[in-house]
């Protein structure tokens, strides 16, 4: 009886001392570590049962980045004017080939495969003048100068042949392109070669008869052809006329007073390049920094046509668009009547603006 009242008391005060550890904050964790110190051992063979794995915490989606408000691009900046020079690039390879960028036997095939074809009332003087330029032209004693002008020869003949061919061409154009083609090609059977261990060879027309040969390469290349029909019958009629003064000055038949007729009209385009106008001309271009080509053109033309219409051809080449437009903007110039024109008008029509001597 005792022993149970004990157990009855024992199991009476455990409960009050549980109830009082749970009714105090914190006491029922204090006490219950020292309690699982003395726990029994788990029995023989049975192992604890592992930790329960804790559930992984839900993790929140990253937050969505708003995308970045929408920039305005930037106000377009006009390049600083670019006044460097530049590089030469080389033809696109459908342009037409010209003395310059042909290879000597690739302008002889031409040559010769457009003289096949010529039209009979000039086809013996063009193949007689196409094959003594060429046997020149392969001949080791012909100086590079002299080589070069009989290049340009035959290119000059071979571009009056192709426009004679171009089924684009009217019927005026293809009758004066044939007897350029002629008169050039007699102009060049009578040059006259001296040789001698003495003195450099002698071949004083050829230099004209060069300059108006590239002058007809320049009407067939669409580049740089005029593109005015009036402009390009000009340069036609002064080519004619430089062949036919060739033709006087050298015949021997011809009379004092008309070989110094046709000298006269020579040295104007030979000293061309000299004339007071041109150079009062290309000093104002400079004015305006043209490029080497712009520069080159206006040379070229008036070496090859002569002053002014040359000049004004070279002035028309589309290398010269922006300090032509410069000079006809600068109201102040005396050239500004001209360049004006050239800029509106065939430039053949210009001459009468140039300003006086």
């Amino acid at each position: 009886m005792a022993g149970t009242s004990r157990r009855h008391f024992s199991r009476t005060a455990c409960a009050s001392c549980l109830a009082v550890m749970i009714a105090v904050p914190g006491l029922g964790t204090a006490a219950a570590a020292p309690a699982a110190a003395h726990l029994a051992p788990a029995p023989h063979g049975t192992s604890p049962p592992p930790p329960p794995t804790p559930e992984p915490e839900d993790t929140p989606p990253p937050e969505e980045t708003p995308p970045p408000e929408d920039t305005p691009p930037p106000e377009d900046t006009p390049p600083p004017e670019d006044t460097s020079e530049p590089p030469d690039t080389p033809p696109p390879s459908d342009a037409p080939d010209t003395a310059e960028s042909q290879k000597p036997e690739e302008l002889k095939q031409e040559a010769q495969a457009r003289v096949a074809k010529a039209p009979e009332e000039v086809k013996e003087d063009v193949e007689k003048a196409v094959t003594k330029m060429l046997s020149l032209i392969d001949d080791p004693r012909t100086t590079p100068e002299d080589r070069a002008a009989y290049v340009s020869i035959v290119a000059g003949i071979t571009a009056a042949l192709k426009m004679v061919e171009d089924p684009r061409a009217t019927p005026e154009d293809r009758a004066t392109n044939t007897r350029i083609a002629g008169k050039i090609s007699t102009s060049a059977s009578s040059l006259s070669v001296s040789r001698s261990s003495s003195a450099p060879q002698t071949l004083v027309p050829s230099k004209p008869l060069a300059d108006v040969s590239q002058a007809v390469s320049g009407l067939a290349d669409p580049r740089t052809t005029p593109t005015d029909p009036k402009d390009r019958k000009r340069i036609q009629q002064i080519v004619e006329e430089t062949c036919d003064a060739l033709k006087v000055y050298e015949d021997p038949e011809a009379s004092p007073e008309e070989r110094e007729e046709a000298k006269k009209k020579l040295e104007e385009r030979t000293e061309a390049l000299r004339n007071a106008l041109y150079l009062e001309l290309v000093k104002e271009i400079k004015r305006y920094k043209p490029s080497a080509s712009c520069s080159d053109a206006i040379e070229d033309r008036t070496r090859q046509v002569g002053w002014a219409d040359g000049s004004l051809w070279g002035l028309s080449d589309r290398s010269c668009a922006a300090p032509l437009a410069a000079g006809a903007r600068q109201e102040s110039s005396e050239w500004h009547e001209l360049m004006e024109c050239v800029l509106r008008d065939p430039f053949t029509t210009c001459v009468r603006y140039v300003p006086e001597d």
